[in-house]
């Protein structure tokens, strides 16, 4: 994203699945008008990844690694990891109760992870 042009005074609209922190702290340091319409529920998931954040939980969020709510919400967490489907979420649940190959997960969620994310 190229937020270049955005300068004191403009009016930026926040979709409803919301931005990222360090997006809306970009837009309140260049001095924009920020217009908020993020959906109350993902405002509601944002606040639970809040909570787990202080206490230093690990935030398992379900969605596509790249998709702008789920970037959104993941930056409210200071440790995530992100699942896409089902299948990712047994995989985890597997390698919590058994163990496992580390690097094989870290590989499989190399995108999907806050940095530094130990899966032991």
């Amino acid at each position: 994203k190229d937020f270049s042009g955005v300068e004191a005074g403009d009016v930026v609209i926040l979709p409803a699945f919301g931005a990222s922190v360090d997006e809306m702290k970009l837009m309140d340091e260049r001095g924009a008008n920020i217009v908020d319409t993020t959906c109350p529920w993902v405002s509601k998931v944002w606040n639970a990844v809040g909570r787990h954040e202080k206490k230093n939980f690990t935030s398992v969020v379900h969605g596509k690694w790249q998709h702008e709510e789920t970037i959104a919400t993941a930056s409210f967490a200071g440790t995530y990891l992100i699942v896409k489907n089902e299948d990712e979420a047994q995989y985890v649940i597997d390698y919590m109760h058994n163990g496992g190959d580390k690097a094989e997960f870290l590989e499989k969620f190399k995108n999907a992870m806050s940095e530094g994310f130990d899966p032991d």
